[in-house]
C-alpha cells in the first residue's frame, strides 16, 4: 500500500454529544478468566476463502475480549472489482470507469467495543511539549444510563466505542497492534491535544506493517457489499439485506434496514416505526455489536449502529486502475460510512460516504479495524 503523510491545519475541536467528565472507566470482563492467555500469533493458513474466520477473539494480558473476532474479506490472491453504475443506490466508491485491486486483508466482524477500547487506552499517556496527558480511556456518550441509554437486553460494554475522534482511532490501531505483537501500521507525530484526545498529528502509513489499521474507503465499501461482485447482495442497498418491496433506497424510512441494521427510526425494538424513540429512553443510542444479522462475509452493523472512520481524505476518487487507493493527498475532513442510528435509512447504504474533521467527535461515530494478510 502506498504511503501518504498527512499534515493538517490548524483547526476547531467539534464536541457533539461527547461527554464524560469524570472519565468513567469502562470495566473489563475477561471471557475466559480461568486460563492466562498471551496475545495469539497471526497463522496465515495456506488456503482460506472469503468470509472465512482468521482470530475467533483478541486476547491480550490474559484477558479475551468478545465480539472482537476477525475474517478473511478476500481470497489469498486479493480482489479486482470492475467499476459499474450502480442501478437504485448511490454511486459509491466502484463506478464506471474505475477498477480497483485490492491485496488480501482482514476485517474485524464487529465495530470496536467499548471494552475492548478501554482496555487497550488505558493508562495511555502521550507528550506535547513539555506537557504529558492522560488519554480518555472510556469517552462514550452512550453510557448505561442517561441520555443515550442502553436497551434493555443489550451489555453495555459490547456496545461500539464512540465520540473517538480520527487521531484517536489511529492511535488506538497502534497500541492494539503492540499489544498484539503486531508490527503497527502507522507512524504518527501528536502535535496537539484537547480534552484529552489527540487533536492534532501527523500520520503515515507504515508498508508492509502486519498490525491494526482502519480500512480505506475502498476496503470498506468491498467488504460491506459482501466480497463478491457476482452475487446478488453485490448490489443490495444495505449491508446484507435489500430495501423493501416498493421502497426507494432513498426513503427515510425503510423496513429492508431492520435485519441488518440499527438506524433512527428502528431503535425500539428493532423494527420500523413511525415514530422515534426519544432521549433518555431505553436503547436511544448505539446498540451492542452483532445483535443483527451478518452480511455474506459474517461481518456485523456495516448498515447503521454507528458510523466507520476510514483512512482516506474525502473528495474526488478518480478513474482508471488503481491498486490499494488510499483516497486523495490531502484534506481537512475524512470519510466515515455505514451511517448511524441518528440518521434515516438514505445514510445507512453501503455506497454512502459521510466526511467530518479528524479532531471532530460524535456520539455516532466509531470504527472497526483492519490488518493486511502478510
Amino acid at each position: 500500500m502506498k504511503k501518504i503523510i498527512f499534515v493538517l491545519p490548524l483547526m476547531a475541536m467539534m464536541v457533539v454529544g461527547c461527554s464524560n467528565p469524570t472519565n468513567t472507566t469502562i470495566p473489563v470482563t475477561p471471557t475466559e478468566p480461568t486460563t492466562p492467555a498471551q496475545p495469539e500469533q497471526p497463522q496465515t493458513p495456506a488456503a482460506y476463502s472469503a468470509g472465512d474466520s482468521a482470530r475467533a477473539n483478541i486476547t491480550f494480558g490474559g484477558v479475551t475480549y468478545s465480539k472482537t473476532g476477525e475474517v478473511y474479506v478476500t481470497n489469498p490472491s486479493g480482489a479486482t472489482i470492475t467499476g459499474a453504475a450502480n442501478i437504485n443506490n448511490d454511486a459509491g466508491i466502484f463506478i464506471e470507469g474505475r477498477n480497483v485491486t485490492l491485496s488480501p486483508y482482514i476485517m474485524g466482524k464487529y465495530e470496536v467495543t467499548q471494552e475492548l477500547y478501554t482496555a487497550v487506552m488505558t493508562n495511555q499517556t502521550v507528550t506535547v511539549g513539555e506537557t504529558e496527558y492522560n488519554l480518555l480511556a472510556s469517552p462514550f456518550a452512550c453510557t448505561e444510563t442517561g441520555t443515550y441509554p442502553k436497551a434493555t437486553t443489550d451489555t453495555q460494554n459490547l456496545r461500539p466505542a464512540e465520540c473517538v475522534s480520527w487521531f484517536d482511532a489511529v492511535y488506538f490501531c497502534n497500541k492494539l497492534s503492540e499489544k498484539m505483537n503486531l508490527t503497527p501500521a502507522y507512524n504518527i507525530t501528536i502535535t496537539g491535544m484537547y480534552n484529552n484526545h489527540i487533536s492534532y498529528a501527523t500520520v503515515s502509513l507504515v508498508e508492509n506493517a502486519n498490525g491494526y489499521r482502519l480500512p480505506t474507503r475502498a476496503e470498506w465499501e468491498f467488504a460491506a457489499r459482501g466480497g463478491n461482485p457476482s452475487a446478488e447482495a453485490w448490489n443490495y442497498t444495505f449491508s446484507g439485506a435489500p430495501t423493501a418491496n416498493g421502497t426507494s433506497y432513498t426513503a427515510i424510512q425503510n423496513t429492508g434496514l431492520d435485519s441488518v441494521g440499527w438506524y433512527k427510526w428502528n431503535l425500539g425494538d428493532g423494527t420500523t416505526n413511525d415514530t422515534p424513540i426519544s432521549d433518555g429512553t431505553a436503547g436511544r443510542g448505539s446498540h451492542e455489536v452483532g445483535k443483527k444479522a451478518e452480511n455474506a462475509l459474517h461481518i456485523y452493523d456495516m448498515s447503521g449502529n454507528v458510523g466507520e472512520w476510514c483512512y482516506d481524505y474525502s473528495g474526488n476518487f478518480g478513474t482508471g486502475n488503481v491498486t490499494n487507493p488510499t483516497g486523495p493527498t490531502s484534506g481537512d475532513w475524512h470519510i466515515y460510512s455505514g451511517g448511524t442510528w441518528v440518521g434515516g435509512a438514505l445514510t445507512c447504504s453501503v455506497c454512502a460516504m459521510n466526511h467530518y474533521q479528524p479532531d471532530g467527535l460524535l456520539k455516532n461515530l466509531g470504527f472497526r479495524v483492519v490488518r493486511n494478510v502478510n
